[in-house]
């Protein structure tokens, strides 16, 4: 088995959380032996997806359609985006629906807490939802 880590748009993400979580991803597939690659050219079994940004959603849908699997990393909530910025709980609607769009396309999520999970479940998305700490340094 070999992972796509997706690591597209790096640079924008690279000192938010989901950034220190795909530097951890790297670490932990390293630790346990598990072969990964970043480079979409690369053969690969499953991809690994962290973000949201439309080339994601394009990413997991080439790769259904290639029979990989699909695992995104549901760090974003609407819960969470609301009241993060001037505006944001006008747009919050919008922001649930492409999230439910990108988290649909997955054959599984990943969320960082428990409490995600819930939040996710109320979603009703039909997909497995498995809380890991990002466990972040």
């Amino acid at each position: 088995m070999k992972v796509l880590l997706h690591t597209g748009r790096f640079k924008d993400v690279s000192k938010s959380g989901v950034g220190k979580a795909i530097v951890h991803q790297m670490k932990a597939l390293d630790l346990v032996h598990v072969p990964y690659t970043t480079d979409l050219k690369d053969d690969f079994d499953i991809v690994h997806i962290n973000t949201i940004f439309p080339e994601s959603l394009v990413l997991a849908k080439k790769c259904k359609q290639m029979g990989k699997k699909v695992i995104f990393h549901a760090h974003s909530t609407e819960e969470d985006f609301r009241n993060s910025f001037k505006l944001s709980n006008g747009v919050s609607p919008i922001f649930r629906q492409w999230l439910k769009i990108c988290y649909g396309s997955a054959d599984l999520l990943i969320t960082p807490t428990e409490y995600s999970k819930r939040v996710l479940e109320k979603y009703d998305l039909g997909k497995e939802i498995i809380p890991i700490s990002n466990a972040i340094d």
